[in-house]
């Protein structure tokens, strides 16, 4: 009973009692473990998307009105957006043509068809880009599309950590 078991070190010292190396390494070490605790316990921010077509405020149902660098009339919300942070399937940090940081985002296949069936109804109209309830952009419709860049004037380090909480929330929508 009072044998240690098969493979394990004996030692002289009565059980319960430690040699003080031992004691001081797992002093030392303590600190590090609860950081990677507590780091790996923190929350992680959560970051939100919607899209909306801008319409005229004066039609039915618009919603809140906006305004932003480069809109030539008041313009408001569509009622409800047509992509949200749920739709994201993932995000990668790319270059404008000035060479300034994006966020490109992917979408699931049903928010991408969605897209692709409102800009190509939408050509020549602006969408609001909220990022976090903010405007972070408000670009032309160009031509129908399945993805979107968000190009905000974004430093290198925001647009990568955008990036990254896309990414985490996309992983637990799967």
């Amino acid at each position: 009973m009072g044998e240690a078991p098969t493979g394990a070190a004996r030692n002289s010292l009565p059980p319960g009692r430690y040699p003080e190396s031992m004691a001081l390494r797992t002093l030392l070490a303590l600190p590090g473990i609860l950081a990677i605790g507590f780091a790996q316990s923190a929350p992680t921010p959560r970051v939100t998307l919607a899209v909306h077509v801008l319409v005229a405020c004066s039609s039915q149902g618009s919603g809140q009105p906006v305004s932003f660098p480069g809109l030539d009339a008041p313009l408001c919300l569509a009622p409800t957006p047509f992509l949200t942070q749920k739709d994201v399937r993932s995000a990668e940090l790319r270059q404008n043509s000035k060479g300034f940081p994006t966020v490109f985002l992917t979408f699931r296949e049903d928010a991408a068809i969605r897209e692709l069936e409102i800009t190509r109804r939408n050509i020549g109209n602006r969408v609001a880009v909220l990022v976090d309830g903010q405007m972070a952009a408000a670009p032309a419709i160009a031509a129908a599309s399945r993805f979107l860049y968000i190009d905000a004037g974004y430093s290198a380090r925001q647009a990568q950590a955008l990036v990254a909480a896309f990414n985490r929330q996309a992983a637990g929508n799967r």
